[in-house]
């Protein structure tokens, strides 16, 4: 009994030490946009969304040239007219944080595309289930060492 308690702990504590780092991201850089002309969305992710205010941006043709250089607004918007189709590169920046962002206005007809910063989200599940497994694990521990402690003491 006192061993599946110990092989219990130890498995609990090396899944949340495995899988801990991987979360483990205060808040991400996350940015998404739209096409009417292009909106780009600039946000910090994790439980609660929070726009990136005033951040700087930077549009780049293909060829690596400067297009445009402003500045999201209070709610993290950006939005410019491309005039014409072609593949763009979106830079969004504030305060050491850092994401771009491709958008290929011949490929994908205006469908989003995933930025450099973000993680999968089965990767962000999987994470999660190991931290759940983790805090279960370690109740289970809790639980059984007091039942153990409260019979040793009749």
């Amino acid at each position: 009994m006192k061993r599946d308690r110990g092989v219990l702990l130890a498995v609990s504590i090396l899944v949340a030490l495995c899988i801990g780092p991987i979360v483990v991201s205060g808040h991400a850089l996350v940015i998404d946009y739209r096409v009417d002309s292009i909106c780009v969305e600039a946000y910090y992710g994790g439980m609660e969304p929070t726009p990136v205010q005033y951040a700087d941006v930077e549009v780049f043709y293909p060829d690596g040239r400067l297009y445009i250089e402003d500045k999201t607004d209070k709610d993290g918007m950006f939005r410019f007219d491309p005039k014409f189709e072609k593949e763009w590169l979106v830079v969004v920046e504030s305060t050491g944080h850092k994401d771009e962002l491709t958008i290929n206005m011949t490929a994908t007809g205006g469908m989003k595309t995933q930025g450099v910063g973000e993680s999968p989200l089965y990767l962000r599940v999987f994470a999660g289930l190991g931290y759940l497994l983790g805090i279960l694990g370690i109740s289970l521990w809790y639980k059984s060492y007091k039942q153990d402690r409260k019979s040793k003491d009749r």
